[in-house]
């Protein structure tokens, strides 16, 4: 998988936006890192230039959380945003989540 090649060398990018997420939601670095080798894919969205998959994974703190990613080829993928998950918006579907 694209992702998880352009992970292993961390030939990815951090959106500012997906920062300034990540900050605020208590998510750093290593943990991004980990969920684009390591995390669920639980959507795939294929429309405009790029393919984006949300990935879900836990932070070192057993949180869950999910991230947004924007494939692209040959230059490196972008993580666009890092999220915590809403219950109000997400369903428990055991080891994963579903909206």
């Amino acid at each position: 998988m694209l992702l998880r090649s352009t992970a292993q060398g961390r030939r990815f990018l951090i959106s500012k936006h997906a920062l300034q997420r990540m900050g605020e939601r208590g998510i750093d670095e290593e943990d991004v890192e980990k969920c684009a080798l390591l995390g669920k894919v639980i959507e795939s969205q294929d429309h405009g230039d790029d393919i984006k998959l949300l990935l879900q994974s836990m932070d070192s703190e057993g949180q869950d959380f999910y991230m947004i990613v924007a494939l692209r080829h040959p230059e490196p993928s972008i993580i666009v945003t890092v999220c915590r998950f809403l219950k109000d918006v997400w369903g428990d579907q055991g080891s994963f989540r579903k909206r």
